[in-house]
């Protein structure tokens, strides 16, 4: 936890999150409370539905909550301004999805400079940026091939080197190996937290992977709508031992 004086990176204060149904509501998340500290890795993990991939579409600006405040910084995330919205999330998270979301037409290289295009025309620094990435991701000789001659893992590595590209304060990952099999999510693991810590951005990972949770400074476990901190060496299910 970051010192009581410091303001968190990111923070969500009692945040409710509900969906609409039929005759009612169905209550996701009940008062949750969240703080990431800069450079610090946060791992969520919990039952499926349990609305792990809802707190992260929150605290990236994807969604709105029904109640309470994001923050970062401590200023707070004001959903219904338009450029509040942009600001966050071109310039304050970067997002890793389990599908890799690649633009079909567009190089690896090319991909990366997607996000750079959305803040202005890139330039030389940002291709050469561009370039360090894909390195970092051991795709420097893949960096001119299209998404559909990349194997699912290096397509995934794109994916996580796009998300560092505009040096985002914290990385948002939602199930980001699930998709591949156990070696390929352990060396992409690996890369993630060589990348995390070289650039000293903060990640938060919702994942069901043990090994991976494991990797994080601290692991939250998401279930009835509340977190709560457990212990990463042993698991029980889709969650782990609680503290």
């Amino acid at each position: 936890m970051p010192p009581s004086d410091i303001s968190p990176l990111l923070e969500a204060v009692d945040v409710y999150k509900s969906f609409p149904k039929a005759g009612g509501a169905v209550d996701v998340l009940r008062g949750v409370d969240f703080t990431l500290a800069a450079g610090e890795a946060v791992a969520v993990v919990g039952p499926s539905g349990a609305g792990k991939s809802t707190l992260l579409n929150l605290l990236g600006a994807l969604d709105e909550p029904t109640g309470g405040e994001i923050k970062h910084d401590g200023r707070l995330l004001r959903p219904e301004v338009a450029t509040d919205v942009t600001h966050w999330r071109r310039h304050i998270v970067g997002f890793v999805f389990q599908y890799h979301f690649l633009l079909p037409d567009f190089t690896a290289h090319e991909n990366l400079l997607v996000p750079v295009r959305l803040v202005r025309e890139p330039g030389p620094d940002d291709r050469a940026r561009a370039d360090e990435l894909l390195a970092a991701m051991g795709l420097s000789d893949r960096a001119s091939h299209l998404p559909g001659e990349l194997s699912g893992g290096e397509q995934q590595r794109v994916a996580v080197a796009r998300a560092f590209m505009n040096r985002p304060k914290a990385v948002l990952a939602d199930e980001p190996f699930g998709n591949l099999d156990r070696g390929k999510g352990s060396r992409l693991s690996d890369l993630l937290f060589q990348l995390r810590d070289r650039e000293g951005t903060a990640l938060v990972i919702v994942t069901h992977d043990p090994d991976l949770a494991g990797r994080a400074d601290r692991v939250l476990e998401l279930d009835d709508g509340r977190l709560r901190p457990v212990a990463a060496a042993t698991t029980s299910g889709d969650g782990f031992d609680e503290v």
